[in-house]
């Protein structure tokens, strides 16, 4: 598959799964192709970037505090607005690799106005690793594009005439597309092998 950098490639690609010989040049064509895939394109893509923790989207921030307050926690901090919503994955430690029982302990939620989340935690001057709205289709992997791709194919099987024994397919084809991104992600570094907890240390 030839590198795809925009989300009208995407697009098409996922039209092609499903059958559709007209292609769009955008999603603010006019046509019926164009009005589906815009509306199902942004869903399709924060549902793959939200099913496993991609290292394609993982980005870090050191926190801003928030002026708003939770009770049980010390401390309550902005969270980033490119945070892919439940995207928030830890608290940075210094640490490469932490055993679970020790890792920094933090929480997130709406924001009083309901415009945003915080994160809460008791760490001073926290900084959070976590999963982006990433939107960069240049920088997907081959594999992931497919993964969307094939999503985006499910969720316009259901705006558009498809047949009935394509359309029974494409959800088993998209969750495969969606295993295999992830596992090229997986394997594209060398995490360090995490400690064991306090428990199973006490007991060697």
């Amino acid at each position: 598959m030839a590198t795809l950098t925009t989300e009208a490639q995407v697009c098409n690609l996922a039209l092609g799964m499903v059958g559709q010989r007209q292609l769009i040049d955008g999603l603010a064509d006019s046509s019926t192709e164009a009005q589906a895939c815009a509306a199902f394109y942004a869903t399709s893509r924060d549902e793959c970037l939200g099913a496993y923790r991609w290292r394609l989207n993982q980005k870090r921030a050191v926190l801003a505090l928030s002026t708003e307050e939770r009770s049980g926690w010390n401390l309550v901090y902005v969270a980033p607005a490119d945070m892919l919503i439940g995207g928030a994955r830890y608290i940075w430690d210094g640490s490469r690799a932490t055993a679970v029982d020790l890792r920094i302990p933090f929480s997130w939620e709406p924001n009083d106005a309901g415009t945003g989340f915080l994160i809460l935690t008791d760490e001073v001057d926290a900084e959070l690793v976590y999963g982006s709205m990433w939107d960069t289709v240049a920088l997907w992997t081959p594999a992931f594009i497919t993964a969307v791709a094939s999503r985006l194919a499910v969720n316009l099987a259901f705006m558009l005439p498809v047949k009935p024994d394509l359309a029974r397919g494409l959800e088993p084809k998209a969750m495969l597309a969606l295993q295999r991104a992830a596992a090229q992600d997986a394997n594209a570094g060398q995490y360090d092998i995490e400690p064991d907890s306090e428990i199973i240390r006490a007991r060697g």
